[in-house]
C-alpha cells in the first residue's frame, strides 16, 4: 500500500489558520516575547511571529503558522488565539479588518418581504454582516490593505443572489433597517440586572 495523499486535488483537508491577536492584551513591552521564543516554526528560522519590544502589538504569519497552539498558551496577557479553518473558506471571505483580526466568511442571505435575525455569541460577525448589508460598511473582500469597488465587489457576488441585492444597495434602490439588540441595556433600565 503506497502513502496516503495528505492533500485533496481540490485542497478540501489542507487547513487556513486565522492567527488573532487582542490588541488590548498583548503588551511586547510588558513581557518576554514569549509567543515568539515558543513557536517551533521560528525556532527552525522562519518568521512566523515578528514581535519586539517597540511594537504595539505581534504579528503573526497566517501562511507559515503550523497550528500548534503553543503561542497561546505561553502568553501571559492571553492576547493571541489561532483558529484553524477549512481552506475551502478562504475563497470566501468577504470582510476582513486588518492582518491578524477577525474575519468573515459568507453573508447571510436577506429576501424580499423577510424579516432576517441574526443569533450567535459575541464577536462572530453579527453586527459586521448586517452593517454590510445594510450598505453601512463596504465588504472588503479580505483585501483590506487594498478595498475592491462596488463594481469588483458585485462581480465577486456573480451568480448568487447576493449579487442583485448589492446593486440594488448601491442604486440606493433598497431601504435596510437596523435595529440592533441591547438587551442587557434594557433589562438594566428595568432595574432587572
Amino acid at each position: 500500500m503506497g502513502k496516503r495523499n495528505k492533500k485533496t486535488d481540490d485542497g478540501n483537508d489542507r487547513l487556513t489558520r486565522i492567527a488573532v491577536v487582542n490588541t488590548d492584551r498583548c503588551k511586547p513591552k510588558r513581557c518576554n516575547h514569549e509567543c515568539k521564543r515558543s513557536c517551533p516554526v521560528v525556532r527552525m528560522g522562519k518568521q512566523c511571529i515578528e514581535v519586539t519590544s517597540e511594537d504595539k502589538i505581534a504579528f503573526f504569519s497566517e501562511v507559515l503558522c503550523i497550528g500548534c497552539g503553543i503561542c497561546v498558551k505561553k502568553c501571559p496577557f492571553e492576547a493571541v488565539n489561532i483558529i484553524n479553518l477549512p481552506s475551502n473558506l478562504d475563497a470566501q471571505t468577504t470582510h476582513r479588518y486588518s492582518a491578524n483580526s477577525f474575519k468573515l466568511h459568507r453573508l447571510p442571505t436577506p429576501r424580499p418581504g423577510e424579516v432576517l435575525g441574526l443569533v450567535g455569541t459575541n464577536g462572530i460577525g453579527k453586527s459586521t454582516a448586517l452593517k454590510i448589508l445594510a450598505g453601512k460598511e463596504k465588504p472588503n473582500l479580505g483585501r483590506f490593505a487594498d478595498p475592491p469597488d462596488w463594481q469588483e465587489i458585485i462581480s465577486y457576488f456573480r451568480g448568487n443572489e447576493l449579487q442583485n441585492y448589492f446593486r440594488k444597495v448601491v442604486e440606493d434602490d433598497l431601504r435596510c433597517l437596523m435595529k440592533p439588540s441591547m438587551w442587557k441595556l434594557f433589562l438594566k433600565l428595568l432595574g432587572a440586572m
